[in-house]
C-alpha cells in the first residue's frame, strides 16, 4: 500500500493543479481548496470540517457582537482554536505545523500553517487580511497592523522586522504581501525541504509544484540542485 502512495498522491496533484492553476485562475487560488490539495482530498474537503465550521460560527458571533473584526480573527486563532507555535527549528516546519488541516486538528504551528489557517478565514470572510514575505518567515497584516503568527499576534512595527531579519537572505520580496499562488509556493518549498535528505525524489516534485506557484523564489532551484545530486547516478 505504501507504494501505491506516492503515484496516487502525483496524479491528485496533477489534477488538482489543472483544475486551480492552467484554468486561468493561478492569481486567484482558493486557499481552502489548495488546503485540501495539499493533503490529497477533495478540493470541498473544508467544508466537512467540524472544528472549522465551529470556528467560523464563532468568527461570526463574536465581529456581531464587538464589531471589532481584527480582535475576532485573533481571538477565534489564538483563544477559541488555541493555536500554539510549535517551536523554532525542525518543529516549526514539519508536515503538521505547514498544513492548515493539521494544525488545525493538532493546535500547533509553524509560520506558514498559521498564516494559511488565518487566510483560509480571511478569504471566507472576505477580510483585507495579506500574509507578507521575510527571510524564511511569514507574517500577517491587517489594515496597517502587523500580526506575528509565532507569538500569537503580537505585532512588530516593520522597522522591527527589518532590524530582527537585517541578515536576510533578502531577495527583493521582503515587507510586501505575497499573492495566493506565491504563498503556496513557499508552502511546497517546505514540503520539499522536509523530504530534501531522505527522499529526494518526493522533494523534487514538490520543488516542482513550488517552481509552478512561485517561479521567482531563488530557494527553489538551490534546493532542486541540491535534491538532484543526491539521486543515484543510474536513476
Amino acid at each position: 500500500m505504501r507504494r501505491l502512495f506516492w503515484p496516487l498522491f502525483l496524479i491528485a496533484v496533477a489534477v488538482a493543479l489543472a483544475l486551480v492553476m492552467w484554468s486561468g485562475r493561478a492569481e486567484k487560488m482558493s486557499y481552502r481548496e489548495m488546503a485540501c490539495v495539499f493533503e490529497e482530498r477533495g478540493l470541498g474537503c473544508i467544508d466537512s470540517i467540524e472544528e472549522w465550521n465551529r470556528g467560523l460560527a464563532y468568527f461570526d458571533s463574536s465581529v456581531m457582537a464587538t464589531q471589532d473584526t481584527l480582535s475576532a480573527l485573533k481571538n477565534l486563532l489564538w483563544n477559541f482554536w488555541n493555536i500554539d507555535f510549535a517551536g523554532a527549528g525542525d518543529a516549526a516546519v514539519q508536515r503538521e505545523s505547514i498544513l492548515p488541516l493539521q494544525v488545525l486538528a493538532l493546535k500547533k504551528s509553524g509560520c506558514i500553517g498559521l498564516a494559511w489557517l488565518a487566510m483560509m478565514v480571511a478569504e471566507a470572510r472576505n477580510l483585507p487580511l495579506e500574509t507578507i514575505l521575510l527571510p524564511g518567515h511569514v507574517f500577517l497584516r491587517y489594515e496597517g497592523v502587523n500580526l506575528e503568527p509565532n507569538r500569537r499576534g503580537f505585532s512588530y512595527t516593520d522597522e522591527e522586522y527589518r532590524k530582527k531579519y537585517k541578515d536576510g537572505p533578502w531577495i527583493g520580496l521582503e515587507l510586501e504581501p505575497l499573492t495566493s499562488s506565491q504563498f503556496m509556493g513557499l508552502a511546497a518549498f517546505n514540503m520539499g525541504n522536509l523530504y530534501l535528505e531522505s527522499e529526494p525524489r518526493r522533494a523534487l516534485t514538490w520543488y516542482r509544484m513550488a517552481e509552478e506557484f512561485f517561479p521567482d523564489y531563488p530557494g527553489i532551484e538551490a534546493n532542486q540542485n541540491v535534491a538532484k545530486a543526491k539521486l543515484p547516478d543510474s536513476l
